[in-house]
Order: C-alpha cells, then structure tokens, then sequence
C-alpha cells in the first residue's frame, strides 16, 4: 500500500507517518494543499490522509479537485473538528473517511489496515506481515516500515519459513531441508545466511525479529 499524507503540521505529519510505518505501508508527504493535489494527480496512491484545515488551498478543496480531475485514490479527512455539519462536508466533497483529531497511533494504523483490507481484491496475494515486516510473497518484495529490502531467493525462503512458523523454534536441521535441501555442513549454512538475513532486516535499527534459540535453531518473533 502507498500512502499520501497531506498535511502542514510538521508533529501531526510525523504522527501520521509513524501510524502509516506501523502497517509496512510506504509513505509521501505533502507539505500544503498545492502539493497535496499536485501528488495525488500525478502519483498512484492507495490511500491519502488529508488535513482539512491547511492555509491556501485547504482539505475540502484538494479532495473535491481530486475527485473532479478522477482520483481514485481512498481519501480519509483529519481534522479536530468533529460536528455532523463538518463531517458531511468531507464526505460530500468526495471524502471517504473522517478521521477525528488528535488520534493514537495505534488507532491510526488499525485503521489504515482496515482501510488496506477492503481495497485489496479477494485474488489478493499471500501476505505475512508483522512487527512493521510485510513480505508479499507472489511478488517478492519485502518491506520494512515502509522501506524496502532487497533478498535473495535463499532469503526470501528463509524468511517466509520462519515467518509461516512464528512463536515455533526450528531446528538447524529443518532449515535446511526446507531451504536448500541435502546439504553439508548445516549449522554453519544456515547460522551465516540467518546472520545476514538479519542484518537486513534490522536496518535503520529495527527491532530484531528472529531469535537464537542456542544450540537447537532460530526462532521468529
């Protein structure tokens, strides 16, 4: 998913950033309603989180350009202000949320991924996601809190193996046999591929995600 955040609120626009981080979501900002607008009709976002009260060109009217000029992109209000009047405003601008300020990051990224779940088609592909770790499996990608990370096929094996077994320690032996197969040398194989796999994913310093369990394999969590 690729999300817009509109807004002029240098903390709210963090905020918004950290929620949209939480779902493995990339992320764009917009400074200003100008260049709010100007993204959303030239880029192909999933979802814009637009501010409503922006001096110039404020929220109302970048959604209602938007719509006019055939944006399909989810947009979901923010503002502080949360009156029947406002709300019905948003909506017939074209809005397809009204997010009420302030809101918890939690909530926020609860409801970004709720957003993201109905405007994935039921042909959707297998996705593991967890701790900001969000790997499409048909594609081969894999990202990070928004940031991509770039795998070998080995690693990407590696990775959906013990994401697919989460809270399940797996022993040296069976990484293998599920990896690459047949192979000598097995704690040493698998010990250095882990070691790398994990410095990638802890880039930016990440949490760490997969355990040593010593002298037995690795476990996700």
């Amino acid at each position: 998913m690729k999300v817009l955040v509109i807004e002029d609120d240098k903390m709210s626009a963090e905020h918004a950033a950290a929620a949209v981080g939480m779902c493995g979501f990339e992320c764009d900002f917009a400074r200003n309603g100008r260049e709010g607008l100007s993204l959303l009709l030239k880029g192909d976002y999933d979802i814009a989180l637009v501010d409503i009260e922006m001096p110039g060109l404020g929220g109302l009217d970048v959604i209602r350009t938007a719509r006019n000029h055939g944006a399909r992109t989810y947009l979901a209000v923010l503002s502080s202000h949360a009156s029947d009047a406002e709300r019905i405003a948003g909506l017939k601008m074209g809005a397809d949320d009204y997010l009420v300020k302030p809101i918890s990051i939690d909530e926020l990224s609860l409801r970004l991924q709720a957003i993201a779940r109905r405007l994935v088609p039921d042909s959707k592909p297998e996705v593991l996601s967890s701790k900001g770790l969000v790997v499409n499996i048909d594609t081969h990608t894999v990202r990070r809190y928004g940031q991509p990370i770039d795998l070998s096929p080995r690693e990407m094996k590696l990775l959906v193996l013990l994401m697919r077994n989460k809270g399940r320690c797996l022993t040296y032996d069976t990484i293998a046999d599920h990896v690459w197969g047949p192979i000598d040398s097995v704690g040493s194989v698998v010990s250095a591929n882990v070691s790398r796999l994990r410095k990638k994913l802890a880039a930016g310093g990440a949490e760490e995600v997969i355990h040593t369990v010593r002298d037995v394999g690795y476990v996700f969590k």
